[in-house]
């Protein structure tokens, strides 16, 4: 087995130049950990021989981040979180744990795979109260009071941490009673002369892997809805084709009320992210850890 020392002393040197960080100079930073000013300029100095690069300017007056510092501090500073958010993980299991989560998801993904889990959740944590919010739109977190959020990516605001929760296959489908109108497609351009149920009203385009190239196909339709439900709605109607998630898929395919269209055609995967600010509270981190472990299980 190898010596775990180094990385044991790298971990320390990170937390104590992410400390020095928050606190703002060498000197605070000492006060805070309770070490002298030597013993946390040693350690800086050792994380920045190991890495190669200067961290920090500093002099009798002054203290700042370098390029690489700045990047580094990221790092540094999750680690200590990661520590903080660890510590308190386990407080919360020496007592039943109490509080309140508020959380945000679309109706028809919410339905189908997280109010199965809030519900274990809540018997397995019966004192932690929930605030569920079924919202198809993308809410401003901060502005609503909201610390978790289960939304499709790719994640926009950079400033929030996004933990993949699902990534689902995809496959284009049509009803029976479409293809009675409408003959199958069996080439992309014939796929691009079809009608579309359009989800959501904002798509135009339509990216697709054949043979490992990529290929636009453009999407039209009669139909446009920006609700996953109304868009399954329709297809099985027979108002359109759509690109559709394996959790609505599977079961009409198997009985027959879907058909899937082009199966040598590979669609982009849907993948939802479980959304939160930096810094949560210790309830909205057991519910976070939770929806984590159940999509993992």
């Amino acid at each position: 087995m190898s010596d775990p020392s180094p990385i044991l002393d790298e971990l320390r040197a990170m937390a104590v130049f992410a400390t020095v960080v928050r606190s703002g100079s060498f000197a605070a930073g000492a006060r805070a950990l309770g070490l002298t000013r030597a013993v946390v300029s040693h350690h800086v100095r050792t994380l920045e021989a190991k890495l190669g690069v200067p961290l920090a300017q500093r002099s009798t007056r002054s203290f700042s981040l370098t390029p690489a510092g700045e990047a580094f501090r990221v790092h540094c500073e999750r680690l200590l979180d990661e520590a903080h958010d660890g510590i308190r993980g386990m407080e919360l299991l020496r007592a039943e744990p109490r509080g309140e989560v508020r959380i945000t998801c679309s109706h028809h993904f919410g339905n189908k795979r997280i109010l199965p889990a809030l519900l274990e959740f809540r018997r397995r944590y019966p004192a932690i109260r929930l605030h569920v919010s079924m919202n198809d739109a993308n809410v401003d977190l901060m502005q609503k009071g909201i610390e978790l959020a289960v939304r499709a990516g790719p994640l926009a605001d950079s400033s929030l941490v996004a933990r993949r929760l699902v990534r689902e296959p995809t496959m284009l489908c049509a009803s029976p009673a479409y293809l009675r109108r409408y003959r199958a497609p069996s080439t992309l351009s014939e796929l691009e002369q079809h009608r579309w149920v359009v989800y959501p009203p904002s798509q135009r385009t339509l990216n697709v892997q054949v043979n490992g190239q990529t290929v636009p196909v453009e999407v039209r339709g009669d139909v446009v809805t920006d609700s996953a439900a109304s868009r399954l709605a329709f297809v099985l109607a027979g108002e359109g084709i759509a690109r559709l998630p394996a959790y609505d898929a599977a079961a009409p395919l198997a009985s027959g009320e879907l058909v899937q269209l082009l199966p040598e055609v590979q669609t982009a995967p849907l993948e939802i992210y479980l959304v939160h600010a930096q810094r949560i509270g210790p309830s909205a981190r057991l519910l976070r850890d939770f929806l984590l472990s159940e999509a993992d299980g």
